[in-house]
């Protein structure tokens, strides 16, 4: 059974790279992508998909205000949060 992916960034070069590698696998489809954490959760009320992916750090809504909002929408679908964020340290 085909599982469907939400895939929330507010960078669309990242959408793309995370929708290319859920494309080539046979068990997961994207059905969706948002921009920010307020879209996200509109988008995954429309859709309903199996799993979203989350980034940490959005405009609008954050990724950790947005898993709060989806997860007493649909405590049942798994939420993966992601970062891009780096410090680094010399």
């Amino acid at each position: 059974m085909v599982k469907s992916v939400l895939i929330a960034d507010d960078n669309a070069f990242v959408r793309q790279r995370l929708g290319d590698l859920f494309s080539r696998e046979p068990d997961f489809e994207v059905c969706g992508e948002a921009e920010n954490g307020r879209k996200a959760v509109e988008e995954a009320q429309e859709l309903h998909p199996d799993l979203i992916l989350l980034d940490l750090s959005m405009p609008v809504m954050n990724g950790l205000d947005a898993a709060r909002a989806l997860k007493r929408l649909m405590p049942e679908v798994p939420i993966v949060m992601f970062s891009a964020y780096s410090d680094s340290f010399r």
